[in-house]
Order: structure tokens, then C-alpha cells, then sequence
């Protein structure tokens, strides 16, 4: 059964006439809500339509919608490790943002759109930046007590992208709950929503009938447009894929945590002994090289003893590593993490490292204890742990 979300139109005649008496009649202050009500009842129109098992169709006339903005993190200011490197031009249907801007609360049945597009260039006549290139994907993002009771927030993710051929899929089903919900949990400002990274509904929240594209405030500038330099790419320790806090020299643990020692190791493949060990490459369900790609994971005997017992805090010298590859399967790097300490602290407890090359010791994407970018994803397994363990178990 397929359910299509509508709303319905507008009643026009004696209500509009009554709408119109009523404005005359209230104060200012309504006139806001009476605004916001009409908005919130906008003209017939199916947003989304979905099954009962949570396949979605791919919403079509999305540029119609409120557009949100067009976030961008970039691989050369994220040490080569960004997760989504590419453009994302974000719309949401006009009825939920007429319900936030009244509100400053998501309700039943929004949906955004997240249109990907690729980096097309770094250099134009009017400088040097980043500027657009070609579509190559589309993601959804929908709030569904009904269809996704048992989800965080009751949000579900989709993508309807298919990187080998260019041909957007026509239905979707919604990612597994680890693979988004927690780093939306753990960062996004509003109900799993990184509204703190989009003005548009900053500005928006909860303003009731107003629009607050109509206001003359804006927020000044120290300096005059023409005088404003160029703005450097955060330092190093600003990143997410740094380490906040020191790592120890352990040496409870047989994989290393000190920087060419680790590579090393790696390089002679001595984890392929452990006893638990994933039989053969499966899609990554993370941004480790690229969702989707291959991924193989190994057990440390440490971590195994410890998912064993049922351990909800693992020891000293747990770990875990993660071979990673290309779409051809060639190898192309590895991610670890190692217990560091006998309280995870957050994630700082935990040696975090991906390097993405498997022959240049140099292409870091994370390295050490407390990497922000690694915990805010782990912080939904147990004690960070989010690989299927059931090989174990």
C-alpha cells in the first residue's frame, strides 16, 4: 500500500471574506498567524509518496520548493578526508517550512532534499573558490512517526544515487538507522536538523507569519565589502580528524599506536592472524573511504573476549582494524581504533587512525586520541564499536 502525503487547497468565497473581517478586526500581532495558517494549508500538492515497508518514490519538482542553502566541505580543507565533498543544495517542502517559521518545530511528514553536485572548479574571472560543476546525486531526509516509529527522532535517509551510471534509482529504501542518525543526533542544532549551518532557517525559526527574508537587518561588517580579504582555511587544530587530547604510549595493545610504527604494522598485515575476522569485503555503511565502498573488518583478540562476555565498556587494548578499498577493490588504506584508557571518555578513551593510502604513510585523514570527526559516528555502537560484531557473538 502506498500512502501520498497531500495538503489540501485553500478554501476561497465566504472564508476569505471572514479571513479579511478578522484582519481588520484583531490586532497586528494575529495577523501573523493568520498569515502563517494560510502558508501551512498551501495549495494541493503530493510531496512525497511512500510504501508501507518505507520505500520511497523520488520526490520530482523539489526546485519548486524553499530553498535551504548549499553547505560545502571541501577535501583540501578536511585533510583529503572529507565525508561529502561535494555541493549539497538543500530544499524543503513549503508546508513544513511554513509550519517551523510559526512553530520553530519540525512536524509529521517533512521532507528535505539534498541535491549533490560535483566541484566543478576552483578558479573563475572573479577568482579563486569553489564553484559548481555537474548534478550527480540526490539524497532525501523525512520525519515519519508513522513510518519510522522505532527510528531517532522518527527521521529516515535515502539516496536515490547511483555513481556507475548516472541514472537516478525511482525508489529508495532508507539507510540503516547507525549510518546517519547518529552524527545528526549528536551535532544537528534542531530535532536531528543542522539548522545552525543554513541562515535561511536560522532566521526562520519560530517567527511566526512573518517572512523574514523582508527584514533590513543584516549583520554588518567590520570592513567595507571592497576591503574584506580572503578568509584562510581553519589551522590544523581546528579540524575534526585531529586529536583533542594526548595519546598514550601503550603497550598492552599488539597494534601500535605510535604514527610509523602503526603503518608499518599495518603494511605486514599481522591483524589478518587474528581468530575473528570478517570472511570477505561488504559495502561500508560509513564515510571510511566513500559510502558503499568495500570494507573488511579484523578483531583483536582483546575486543573479541570482551563482546564475548558482553562487556558494555571495553579494556585497555581492545582493537579493531578495518581494511578499506576502492570500487575495483584494490586496497586503499586502512582504518584503527584502539582502547586506550579504561573509560572511552566520550570517544577520547579510544586511538583513532585512517590513513588512506596503503603505500604513502603520509595521506592521514585522522590521527590520534579525541578525533571529533571519528567519535560523533561511533558514539551510537556500543563503547564506539559499530561493526557487526555477530561473527563474534
Amino acid at each position: 500500500m502506498k500512502i501520498s502525503h497531500k495538503y489540501n487547497k485553500i478554501m476561497m468565497g465566504a472564508v476569505a471574506c471572514l479571513a479579511i473581517f478578522a484582519v481588520g478586526c484583531q490586532p497586528a500581532s494575529n495577523t501573523s498567524h493568520v498569515a502563517a495558517d494560510k502558508a501551512s494549508h498551501a495549495a494541493q500538492q503530493s510531496f512525497f509518496t511512500i510504501s508501507d515497508d518505507g520505500t520511497l518514490e523520488r520526490p520530482v519538482d523539489y526546485r519548486t520548493w524553499v530553498y535551504v542553502g548549499t553547505p560545502l566541505t571541501p577535501n583540501d580543507m578536511n585533510n583529503g578526508k572529507a565525508a561529502f565533498q561535494e555541493f549539497h543544495n538543500v530544499y524543503i517542502d513549503p508546508v513544513s517550512y511554513a509550519y517551523y517559521k510559526k512553530t520553530g518545530t519540525w512536524q509529521e511528514n517533512t521532507i528535505l532534499i539534498k541535491e549533490l553536485v560535483s566541484v566543478g572548479g576552483k578558479a573563475a574571472v572573479s577568482g579563486n573558490g569553489y564553484f559548481m560543476g555537474d548534478f550527480i546525486g540526490l539524497e532525501a531526509t523525512i520525519k515519519s512517526a508513522k513510518h519510522f516509529p522505532n527510528e531517532p527522532g522518527n527521521w529516515a535517509y535515502y539516496s536515490f544515487t547511483n555513481h556507475d551510471t548516472g541514472i537516478l534509482t525511482a525508489n529508495a529504501k532508507p539507510f540503516a538507522s547507525e549510518s546517519c542518525n547518529s552524527c545528526h543526533e549528536g551535532s544537528a542544532q534542531d530535532d536531528f536538523v543542522f539548522t545552525q549551518h543554513y541562515p535561511v532557517l536560522s532566521a526562520a525559526k519560530g517567527v511566526g507569519g512573518a517572512n523574514p527574508e523582508n527584514s533590513a537587518r543584516r549583520t554588518a561588517l567590520k570592513k567595507p565589502p571592497s576591503a574584506v580579504t580572503a578568509v584562510e582555511p581553519k589551522a590544523d587544530e581546528d579540524s575534526p580528524w585531529v586529536a583533542t587530547v594526548p595519546t598514550p604510549q601503550l603497550s598492552t595493545s599488539d597494534v601500535p599506536v605510535q604514527l610509523d610504527a602503526l603503518f608499518d604494522y599495518l603494511s605486514s598485515r599481522k591483524y589478518r592472524d587474528f581468530k575473528y575476522q570478517e570472511a570477505e569485503n561488504h559495502p561500508s555503511a560509513g564515510p571510511h573511504t566513500k559510502l558503499g565502498l568495500p570494507v573488511r573488518v579484523f578483531y583483536n583478540d582483546v575486543i573479541s573476549s570482551s563482546i564475548k562476555a558482553g562487556n558494555k565498556e571495553h579494556p585497555k587494548g581492545a582493537a579493531i582494524v578495518k581494511e578499506m578499498f576502492d570500487k575495483d577493490n584494490n586496497p586503499s588504506g586502512w582504518a584503527v581504533m584502539v582502547k586506550t584508557h579504561d573509560k572511552s571518555d566520550g570517544g577520547k578513551g579510544w586511538f583513532w587512525y585512517e590513513v588512506t593510502s596503503n603505500t604513502d604513510s603520509t595521506a592521514l585523514a585522522a590521527f590520534g586520541n579525541g578525533v571529533r570527526g571519528c567519535q560523533s559516528c561511533h558514539t551510537v555502537g556500543l563503547d564506539m564499536v559499530r561493526s557487526n560484531t555477530d561473527i563474534i557473538r
